[in-house]
C-alpha cells in the first residue's frame, strides 16, 4: 500500500475511507460524527503530491538511527518534564484504537513519567479534542486549575 503512492491517493481521496476509518478507529461515538468532521480529515489527502511527503517521513521514521522510534519521544518527554513551571498533561480517550495508554501502558506511563498527568476522556475515541470540543476543554481546566492552585498553595 504505501509503495503505491496512486492507491493511498485513490482510496483517501474518497469521503467514504475517511467516514469508515473514522468511524471504526477514531471517534469514541461514531454517531457523533459530522459530515464536517469528515470533511476536515478529508481535505489535506485531496492536496497534490501528499502521498509523496506521507512516504518520504514514513521511511526517515523507520530508518531512523534510534534503536525505536519511541526512545526520542520518551526522551523529549523526560527533558520536558523538568522544565521549571511547566506542566505535562496527556488526555486521551479510553475508546481510543490507535494508541491505546489504559493497563499497561498507563501503569508505565506514570512509573516512568511520575511528573505527568493523565486524563482518561471516558467514550472518547483517538481525537477526543475534536470529538467533544466542550467536554475536552472542561477537563482541561479542572487539571490546569488544579496545577495552579497546588503551585500557589
Amino acid at each position: 500500500f504505501l509503495a503505491h503512492p496512486n492507491h493511498s491517493r485513490s482510496r483517501s481521496g474518497n469521503e467514504n475511507f475517511w467516514k469508515n476509518a473514522l468511524k471504526n478507529f477514531v471517534w469514541g461515538d461514531p454517531q457523533k460524527l459530522t459530515d464536517s468532521d469528515v470533511l476536515r480529515f478529508q481535505w489535506p489527502s485531496i492536496g497534490k503530491d501528499w502521498e509523496r511527503g506521507l512516504l518520504a517521513f514514513s521511511r526517515s521514521r523507520l530508518s531512523s538511527s534510534s534503536s525505536s522510534p519511541f526512545d526520542d519521544d520518551g526522551r523529549l518527554l523526560r527533558d520536558i518534564q523538568r522544565l521549571e513551571g511547566v506542566r505535562v498533561v496527556i488526555m486521551y480517550g479510553s475508546k481510543d484504537r490507535i494508541v491505546v495508554i489504559d493497563g499497561v501502558v498507563a501503569e508505565r506511563l506514570k512509573q516512568d513519567y511520575p511528573n505527568v498527568k493523565l486524563v482518561r476522556l471516558e467514550g472518547m475515541g483517538h481525537d477526543p479534542f475534536e470529538e467533544d470540543v466542550d467536554v475536552f476543554l472542561n477537563e482541561l481546566e479542572k487539571v490546569l486549575g488544579q496545577a495552579c492552585h497546588s503551585s500557589n498553595g
